[in-house]
This record gives C-alpha cells, structure tokens and sequence, in this order.
C-alpha cells in the first residue's frame, strides 16, 4: 500500500474519533473518560483470568474481513456492490441446509456446506453483474433488492439448528474465536495472490478500471466482470457460512456482529487492498465490541456512538472522490 492512501485513512480515523468527543459531551459524560472505557473494553486485557477483549475483536473482525473482500472485488470490477448482507443471508442458508441433510462424516458435511455458501453467495452476487455487464442495468439497485430476496429465498431454513458434531468450536475458553478468524486470514492471502499475481485476476482489475483499454486488448471485459462478482459473492456467502456454524450454531438472517454496510465501510477504510481491509475489520470490530460492553453497560453514552464514528470515517473517505468528481464537473462548465 502507498503512503498516501495509508495516511487517508489515518486521518479519516482521527477526525472521527475526534468529532465522536463532541458527540459524547451532551450525555454528560467525561469524553476521555468514555473513550478510555470504551477502547479498554473493545481492545484490552483484564481481570485475573486473563480475558482479553482482543479475542473477541478478533470475532467480531471475521466476517468483516472477509465483507470487506467482497466490497473489494466488487469495486475492483468496476461496479458497486451493496449486496453483501444477501449473499451472507445465502452462505448461510446454503451451508446450514447441507451441513444439517447431508451424511457422512463432520469434517467432510462442514467443507461441503462451507463450499455450497460460497457457490450460493457467488451465484447471487453474479447475477446483477450479468445484468449489468450485459443489460447495462444498474448494480446498486439489483443487489439491494437482491438483499430483500434472499431473506426469502432462505425461508426454509429459518429455524433449522446446527447439529453439535459440525460447529466450529472456540479456540479460546469463553470466546466465540475459532479456525473461522484463520480461514478469513487465509482467505485475505488467497484474494491478494489471485488479484495482484494472476492474469485473470488482472482481467478482473483492468475491466474494472481500464474498460477501454481492456476492450481494445481484446480481454472479454463482460465475463471479467461476471467472474469478479461471483468472487465477490462468494467471499460473503463464505462469510455467512462461517457465521453460523462458528456463531450461532442456528441459521440467522441478521448477524449481530456486521452492519450490512460495514464491509464497504472496511473496504474503503482498507483503501480497496486486503492488508488494509485486515486492519481496518479489526478497527471496526474492536469499536463494536467496545460500544457493548464499554460505552452501554460503563457509561451513559449510547452504543450507537460507534455507528456514528464509523458513518464518519465512510463520509470522510470518499470525500476526495466527490471533490475529484466536482472538480471535473465545474471545469467542463467553464470550457
């Protein structure tokens, strides 16, 4: 990653965290007292049994890793993806059902249904790609819809439970942190070499952003793009697998640990790179955890103040990109 990009980010943290103060003082609360509680519960460690928040974060950072990946390849094909929550909602759905009807031993019931989410994530992911790669139909709109369809889609497994032999069990006495967190790690490797050391993804990123180029080399820019949004898809739908047989141990079509925006947020607070997007997920999920247990059970500050932060790192670093946009504009009115 570049300096520059880097210190974008940077400075989108601490103007956030810096206005969060402000909002913290009507509640009548010490802000750096808030802020000490608050980070002390989301990234520390205390008490005399050793507990450490960290391992929580590092749970709450997992699907928003691997979230965060998915915005990513989307925005690297050239298009905006706003449909990860459906995708995890399918992942979910798709591993639960297989890992619940299929025989055969543990180990063999988890791969395949982790593999069946990432195909039905992918698959729901890939179709408003085709639909805008070769209708011209706009993706923001048909994933965001595709996100209300899948709650349907998954009906059927709404109450289905995961069966004890097939869950991912924690690492560490009472934490929720399992091989899911080394899987997202894993998989940030995978997407890295993928993206930046193979030719076809190279197609993906030159489709999406040297369409012209592309299409005078005679790279089939139509397919890359398709191609890249079932990666995309399928990074979220793994996601969702991996939430609930880590997790909940249930199918969920709400994951309390992820907005259904956050992995864009993670992805651009990760300057679209996946050695940023790890950071960043940590960032995001110590903040969540903090806002539980530090501001909302130690303080009279809403948990939402996090939500609020986070908002503001959004705004913060796609600014650059409307002031570009702007500045383009107005000099076309003026020639």
């Amino acid at each position: 990653m570049k300096p520059a990009p880097v210190l974008q980010s940077f400075l989108a943290v601490a103007l956030s965290l810096g206005l969060g103060l402000l909002i913290v003082l009507p509640t009548g609360e010490n802000p750096f007292l808030a802020y000490r509680l608050w980070f002390a519960a989301g990234f520390g460690c205390a008490g005399s049994g050793g507990f450490c928040a960290i391992w929580t974060a590092l749970q709450y950072a997992t699907p928003m890793i691997l979230s965060g990946l998915s915005a990513m390849v989307a925005f690297r094909s050239g298009l905006i993806s706003i449909g990860q929550f459906g995708q995890m909602v399918c992942g979910a759905g798709m591993t639960t059902f297989l890992v619940v009807t299929l025989p055969g031993a543990p180990w063999l019931r988890i791969s395949v249904g982790l593999l069946g989410g990432i195909v039905a994530g992918g698959i729901w992911s890939a179709i408003p790609g085709a639909l805008r790669a070769y209708l011209n139909i706009n993706e923001v709109i048909t994933t965001l819809i595709f996100n209300a369809l899948a709650l349907a889609a998954t009906g059927r497994v709404s109450f289905w439970r995961i069966p004890t032999e097939v869950r991912l069990l924690p690492l560490i006495p009472t934490t929720k942190l399992t091989v899911a967190f080394f899987i997202a790690l894993g998989t940030a490797v995978f997407i890295y070499l993928y993206l930046w050391r193979r030719g076809a993804g190279l197609e993906i990123r030159m489709a999406g952003q040297a369409g012209l180029f592309a299409k005078f080399s005679g790279l089939n820019a139509r397919r890359a793009v398709v191609r890249g949004m079932f990666i995309s898809g399928g990074l979220a739908g793994l996601a969702g697998g991996l939430e609930v047989l880590a997790v909940h141990y249930r199918f969920v079509s709400s994951f309390s640990t992820i907005d259904q925006f956050d992995g864009i947020i993670v992805s651009l607070l990760g300057q679209l790179h996946p050695l940023g997007i790890l950071f960043s997920a940590f960032l995001l999920g110590g903040l969540r955890l903090g806002s539980l247990n530090g501001l909302q059970l130690q303080t009279a500050v809403p948990r939402q103040l996090s939500n609020i932060i986070i908002s503001f790192m959004m705004i913060l670093m796609v600014m650059p990109a409307i002031a570009r946009w702007l500045a383009a504009n107005l000099s076309k009115k003026d020639a």
